[in-house]
């Protein structure tokens, strides 16, 4: 068998061959997860999974999101648009979450083609992502958005990498993964509150596609260009189509009233009140709330509903009468429906407006000691914020790299019978309802147990890869810093120069998510690291691995190596 530079071989794979290969390894997939159940907890998740459930009902009966109230526009709801999209196929809404990362891992598989000179080494990287173990963790089985989000991610990276790395070729090829790209940013955007981590990736590796489209000289450059407003105008289309269905049934071109301008500009000023009384989980504590009730006679009117028991008790401690950081903005909002702030949009948002303006009247006053005007609902940094943060980024860490959290079994449903059945019907998926006997452990039939060893083996796999990845792609990015360097003094840099720095960028995104999430874990919320959250991290970090990996087993490329459609061309 003969070497092309490294380990893999000229008896390479057809492109035939290629793709029903990766639609095979789709289909098993599918196969063995069509066996998981759903975890329903209706009473449990009232702003989470209960949440997009009725949201879903809503859109399915042609109501858009329903009545209004303090939670119909708290999230992006992405997520329900797509359980009442589903629910119109019948189609099993965990078959629906799998399949939506098949769509994202193939376009992965054709996104690589120029960065490759063999289809296996392609093939490899596509099926360690495919096979995330997070994509069938128990967190996915939630009726909630981490069910799709970590697939949106994917598509949306995966897309403008097979634009980006096809600067040399005619511009019409890129044009289908610019589509791809914007309508799965688009959806990402309307998904989760946090797509700002999105934005480092987008800018930069826009910047370096554009740099090397001008520095390569390769024709169609102004074409080229103006593709680039492909799908910026699809992510803006999808998010100002979601806006005006908005403000058509509730007078608000918003996504969401939880990320609008008054709420972080209310949630800013209270958190810019008495700074020295701030602690980890504590943003707004009780001392600091009762010194604005004195300065805004608006968040003064929420006092009654806001300082009882069952606030305490659902977002805080009863005996300490806190509401933790994680929780203030949901009890606020609480309260505030409680107190009638919510009986329509512009009566919230006038709400929101005045608790900004009374307070950060009353901290430029100097009524109250304060820090800088601020908006938004993240908790300002500190310096003694840096160690436990440092202490939990390790934490998350350790949660990806021994793959902790992803067993394929869903935890037994809290639900009543009747519960059960309303969201099995319309999810169309059953649900972890009967318990083994005298446990509160639930029953799975002995063929879903093979089953799931069969996913468990898949996760011990890829806890065994993971290692030797990690050195191989870690080798492979010294070698390649090493020789990018040496064509750029040359004026000759490797062909595959982009295609490594925007994998780059996947694991910089992946590392900026962790970053982040520990961030949060260490100030606000006061849980253990939770996979659901690193979730979209995984598939992206996982691709530079096995791209290090597979291109170290190519080899070298030599520089004066042409790429050919020939039969690597998908």
């Amino acid at each position: 068998m003969k070497r092309i530079n490294g380990l893999i071989t000229r008896h390479d794979l057809s492109a035939r061959t290629l793709w029903i290969a990766a639609l095979a390894l789709v289909g098993l997939k599918i196969l063995l997860c069509s066996f998981q159940l759903m975890y329903a907890s209706p009473d449990l998740s009232p702003i989470d999974d209960t949440l997009m459930v009725d949201l879903a009902k809503s859109i399915a009966a042609g109501r858009w999101l329903g009545d209004y109230n303090w939670l119909t526009l708290g999230k992006h709801s992405f997520f329900a648009l797509w359980l009442a999209f589903l629910n119109k196929l019948g189609l099993n809404f965990l078959i629906g979450g799998q399949l939506l990362f098949a769509v994202g891992a193939l376009l992965l598989l054709g996104a690589l083609r120029p960065l490759f000179r063999t289809n296996l080494a392609r093939f490899f990287v596509f099926g360690i992502v495919l096979w995330t173990p997070a994509s069938w963790a128990e967190h996915s089985l939630r009726a909630y958005r981490d069910n799709i989000y970590p697939a949106l991610v994917l598509l949306s990276f995966a897309g403008l990498l097979g634009a980006f790395v096809r600067y040399r070729e005619p511009a019409r090829r890129a044009l289908p993964f610019y589509l791809a790209a914007g309508l799965a940013l688009g959806a990402a955007w309307l998904s989760h509150e946090d797509n700002a981590l999105l934005v480092p990736f987008l800018l930069c590796a826009a910047v370096l596609y554009i740099v090397f489209l001008l520095w390569g000289r390769v024709g169609q450059t102004a074409a080229k260009l103006a593709l680039l407003a492909v799908p910026l105008a699809l992510w803006g289309g999808c998010v100002a189509a979601w806006c005006g269905m908005n403000q058509k049934v509730y007078g608000r071109f918003i996504v969401s009233d939880f990320t609008s301008s008054e709420f972080s500009d209310a949630m800013g000023a209270l958190a810019r009140a008495c700074p020295e009384d701030q602690q980890r989980y504590l943003l707004v504590p009780r001392t600091t709330r009762f010194a604005l009730y004195e300065v805004s006679p608006t968040f003064a009117a929420i006092e009654p509903y806001l300082e009882t028991e069952d606030i305490y008790n659902g977002y805080g401690s009863v005996p300490d009468q806190e509401i933790n950081s994680g929780g203030i903005h949901w009890a606020i909002r609480k309260a505030a429906g409680l107190a009638g702030y919510y009986a329509d949009p512009e009566t919230a948002r006038q709400f929101y407006a005045a608790v900004a303006e009374e307070v950060n009247a009353a901290c430029d006053a100097g009524l109250l000691p304060a820090g800088a005007k601020r908006s938004g609902t993240f908790a300002p940094f500190k310096g003694e914020y840096l160690a436990p943060t440092l202490q939990k980024f390790s934490e998350q860490l350790r949660i990806l790299a021994f793959y902790e959290q992803t067993r394929p079994t869903a935890l037994l449903s809290i639900a009543t019978p009747q519960q059960s059945t309303d969201w099995e019907e319309f999810l169309h998926c059953n649900s972890t309802k009967v318990a083994i006997e005298n446990t509160n452990a639930a029953y799975f039939t002995p063929v879903q147990h093979f089953i799931y060893k069969f996913l468990n083996l898949a996760t011990w796999l890829q806890r065994i890869l993971l290692w030797p990845m990690l050195l191989l792609a870690g080798w492979w990015l010294c070698r390649t810093a090493a020789s990018a360097v040496r064509g750029l003094r040359r004026k000759q840099p490797p062909r595959d120069l982009l295609g490594a720095l925007l994998l780059l960028g996947f694991l910089l995104s992946g590392l900026l998510r962790v970053a982040a999430i520990s961030y949060l874990m260490a100030v606000s919320f006061s849980i253990k690291g939770y996979l659901m959250y690193l979730a979209p991290a995984c598939p992206l970090l996982l691709a530079f691995l096995a791209y290090g990996t597979a291109k170290w087993l190519e080899g070298p490329q030599q520089e004066r190596e042409e790429h050919t459609d020939g039969k690597q061309s998908a």
